[in-house]
């Protein structure tokens, strides 16, 4: 009994030994890696859920920005890059490609979306930005900029656009934008230049991930040309009605002479034109060397242009008058948005009809806003035959805008 309890006081007084301190030191590391491991890897996917969640967010608003001013157009270009020609005042900046350019009502000059390489503080390999006029508290384009486009500036809408180069793939008859453009933003335009299919994709990188994140997202948006942007509800209408131009609502409408070529015979003197305009059959005093712009005008008003070649003094008393009072006269064709543009060869290498209209031709139709007209005359002989038949003798230009 003694020894026994001798040696049960000895063990209770006892330490542990060293190969259970280097168990226990064991299993408190694992437990406590294991721990740990497990704490890093939710932070890890915590942030990146937080960061799939912002990507998201940001990629689907600068959609949804770009797709509501989208819809204040009338038409999308087919061929951005081809469409930079149109803005004089808006240089590309270095390594960006044109993605997106539309036309809106009452704005003078080509909105364009486009893809540049990041620098400073943006994130990724490309951002987009805007060149356009700036937008007011109200979210309407800023009056002092709209008719000034050397004051537009380029504002980046997001970064981390995705740099994967690929070839966008478009539906059927449908055409890319810019068929350079990388993956991460390019668009598809249907052939009436209407419906516009925009791909964008974004993405992020941290050295801590095993795996970048990527984010696509696609929209369509259809241009609305009823709807001008703080000015009107509704564009102004006008029908041409036996070659007559006349309104179907009160609007301010402008003419222009927009050029011609009529000689007195293979290598002859110029034969001098005369534009005349008729307001309901009454003659307007007009001086053709400027634009005439009539303010106001009420819904019915008929409009008639008119086009004189020579006075009877010079070219054998040549003397001819072509007017669209003559619904039935082939020597006066009206054109509008959309229509084939006339196939003549010019008397004796004169310019083309396409030369006097470069502004408003595209792939061989006539390309002017839906509140446009184009009138071409033919001043030389009503021989439809005759080599001098060449429709360009004299072109006019008529746009009608709202009166409010």
């Amino acid at each position: 009994m003694k020894l026994s309890s001798l040696l049960k006081k000895n063990r209770s007084n006892a330490g542990y030994t060293l190969t259970e301190l280097l168990m226990g030191c064991s299993l408190s590391a694992l437990v406590v890696g294991v721990a740990g491991f497990g704490l890093v890897n939710t932070l890890l996917l915590d942030q990146k859920a937080s960061a799939k969640g912002t990507m998201q967010y940001n990629t689907n608003r600068s959609l949804e920005f770009i797709t509501e001013e989208v819809k204040l157009g009338r038409k999308v270009e087919a061929d951005a890059v081809a469409a930079l020609d149109e803005v004089p005042e808006f240089t590309l900046p270095d390594g960006a490609k044109p993605i997106l350019a539309f036309q809106v009502p009452n704005v003078p000059r080509r909105i364009f979306y486009y893809i540049k390489p990041a620098t400073d503080v943006w994130l990724g390999s490309y951002v987009i930005e805007r060149w356009g006029p700036g937008f007011n508290a109200n979210g309407q384009y800023k009056e002092s900029e709209i008719n000034n486009p050397e004051t537009w500036e380029s504002h980046v809408l997001i970064d981390n656009i995705d740099d994967t180069s690929i070839t966008p793939n478009c539906p059927p008859d449908w055409q890319s934008s810019n068929p350079d453009a990388p993956r991460g933003f390019n668009v598809c335009v249907d052939p009436n230049e209407r419906l516009v299919k925009m791909n964008l994709t974004t993405t992020e990188t941290n050295p801590t991930w095993k795996n970048d994140l990527n984010y696509e997202a696609s929209t369509m948006a259809f241009t609305r040309s009823n709807v001008v942007q703080g000015f009107s509800e509704n564009a102004p209408s006008f029908t041409i009605t036996k070659k007559k131009l006349i309104l179907d609502e009160a609007a301010n409408i402008k003419f222009q002479v927009l050029g011609g070529e009529i000689t007195c015979g293979a290598g002859g003197e110029d034969i001098p034109v005369n534009t005349n305009l008729y307001i309901d059959g009454n003659e307007q005093t007009w001086d053709e060397n400027s634009s005439l712009e009539l303010s106001n005008q009420p819904a019915g008003t008929t409009f008639d242009v008119e086009s004189i070649a020579g006075d009877g003094s010079i070219c054998n008393g040549h003397d001819v008058t072509v007017s669209s009072t003559d619904s039935s006269d082939p020597q006066l064709e009206v054109l509008v948005n959309g229509d084939e543009l006339p196939d003549y060869t010019p008397f004796d290498n004169q310019n083309t009809i396409e030369f006097f209209l470069q502004k408003y031709v595209k792939n061989r139709k006539i390309d002017i806003a839906d509140n446009q007209a184009i009138y071409l005359f033919e001043l030389g002989t009503s021989d439809q035959s005759s080599d001098a038949f060449d429709m360009q003798d004299n072109a006019v230009l008529a746009t009608v805008e709202s009166a409010n």
